[in-house]
């Protein structure tokens, strides 16, 4: 197998798809006490780098290591193993309590949105369009990465989680077409922060905005139509977080424009009456990103551009028939738990 970022072929993803489970696990969680641990400890999983930059090892359930990447060797050494240790049911995995579970469940009653982000770029009329690695001059610069970096490009996508009483907060209990709302302000910070992020959401490198760098966070809305049935709302507002824009510093590579985001923010709410529930909660933010990024090393990245470049998030209400959909917010169940103030009242899970 090839070596750094050529490892991700058609190839190669195909390989996975058909005979591998990816897996990617916090190192807290592989040393944390409890069944969760004990089985992840039992796999030698603690023992082993997992990241999105090619850092993996394909292990059995058994905890058997058969080799650093996945590959035609791999598979025949898990072929190799006793097939009473490769059959189905080989590992058995207990109900957990609740009191066990170190990785959050969405709150009870609570919503979970799909939090979709994706780089774009703008074509010669202006028109927004996905990214392409010509689109980043320091991509260019590196040609053997690009096919790599190509599926890089692809969307990405977490999740945003809302408490029962936040998306009953955002239903008028008298609606009346063109009444207006305010949304708390917690929610918009909560994006903000957490969600719409660009280097968060596509390379993990970035951490939580602190709050003194949001510098607008808010939300409002608007009934637009009124029924038996239903209510209709329209959601806008506006975020901006980081440094303010400055042209001739927002050069790359390691230029001296800290990170920068600002996004307009607009929604399509539909409540059903009836069954009390969001039909419709849907949202866009196609807002610009500036500044230097900046690694684990605090060295440019192959997406900076120079000036301003367009990056989108779409968020969608999900459904839940998806396991998907119980991800924590950033893949990580520490976002909703501890001081990191995702939920207001105390930072802590509901």
């Amino acid at each position: 197998m090839s070596r750094g970022l050529t490892f991700w072929t058609d190839e190669t993803i195909r390989l996975i798809r058909e005979n591998f489970v990816a897996v990617s696990v916090p190192t807290w969680l592989a040393k944390a006490p409890g069944p969760e641990g004990d089985f992840l400890r039992q796999a030698g999983i603690d023992k082993r780098w997992v990241t999105s930059s090619g850092y993996m090892h394909c292990i059995s359930a058994s905890g058997r290591f058969l080799g650093a990447r996945p590959s035609d060797a791999v598979l025949q050494k898990f072929n190799e193993l006793p097939a009473a240790e490769r059959a189905p049911g080989a590992v058995r995995v207990g109900e957990l309590s609740a009191a066990e579970q170190r990785i959050p469940s969405p709150p009870e009653g609570g919503m979970v949105l799909r939090v979709h982000a994706r780089f774009l770029a703008r074509d010669d009329t202006g028109t927004l369009r996905h990214a392409r690695t010509a689109d980043f001059p320091l991509m260019l610069a590196k040609p053997k990465v690009l096919r790599s970096w190509a599926l890089f490009l692809q969307p990405n996508t977490e999740y945003m989680w809302l408490t029962r009483d936040e998306w009953r907060a955002l239903v008028p209990s008298r609606p009346v077409k063109g009444q207006r709302l305010d949304v708390d302000p917690a929610l918009a910070m909560r994006m903000a922060r957490f969600h719409l992020t660009p280097q968060r959401a596509t390379t993990s490198e970035g951490g939580i905005i602190h709050p003194k760098l949001v510098k607008k966070a808010r939300l409002g809305l608007k009934v637009v139509s009124v029924t038996p049935q239903s209510i209709r709302m329209e959601l806008a507002g506006r975020i901006h977080w980081g440094s303010d824009y400055e042209p001739g510093k927002a050069t790359t590579p390691n230029g001296p424009l800290a990170q920068g985001f600002a996004s307009a923010i607009e929604g399509r709410l539909e409540y059903d009456r009836k069954t009390k529930v969001f039909t419709r909660f849907d949202i866009v933010a196609p807002g610009d990103t500036w500044g230097r990024w900046g690694d684990a090393n605090r060295k440019s990245m192959y997406v900076e551009r120079p000036g301003r470049s367009p990056f989108g998030f779409a968020l969608e209400r999900a459904d839940g028939k998806r396991s998907t959909d119980r991800i924590p917010p950033g893949g990580n169940g520490r976002y909703v738990t501890g001081r990191t103030g995702y939920f207001p009242d105390s930072g802590k899970h509901p």
